[in-house]
């Protein structure tokens, strides 16, 4: 499976996506996770030979299940972490922001 497209700058595009929602006030609509979706457990058996596998290739089997599982976790997490980070650049933005327009206040009160 391929997760390159699903990791961190996916995240951070859909943090920064949903931040500018939020702030221009417009409703916000759920946007599932772009990733490629796991094979059914069905296909992924009939891929190893369905029933009539040996123990051998059932394990081989269940090795390459879980290996799928753990790499599609490792992906969210980047994806997680993708989105947390725009999530504290809109602050960050928004921090340096209020900074510059109390600077310019304060020097047209001095």
């Amino acid at each position: 499976m391929d997760y390159t497209d699903s990791g961190f700058k996916a995240g951070f595009a859909h943090g920064m996506h949903v931040c500018l929602t939020a702030m221009l006030f417009r409703p916000f609509r759920h946007e599932p996770w772009p990733a490629p979706p796991m094979p059914s457990l069905r296909n992924h058996l009939e891929a190893y030979g369905g029933t009539r596998m040996s123990p051998a290739d059932f394990d081989r089997c269940e090795t390459d299940w879980y290996r799928m599982l753990d790499e599609r976790q490792h992906a969210f997490d980047r994806y997680l972490l993708g989105m947390r980070c725009a999530r504290y650049a809109v602050f960050g933005m928004w921090i340096i922001a209020f900074a510059i327009v109390g600077l310019l206040v304060w020097t047209v009160v001095s």
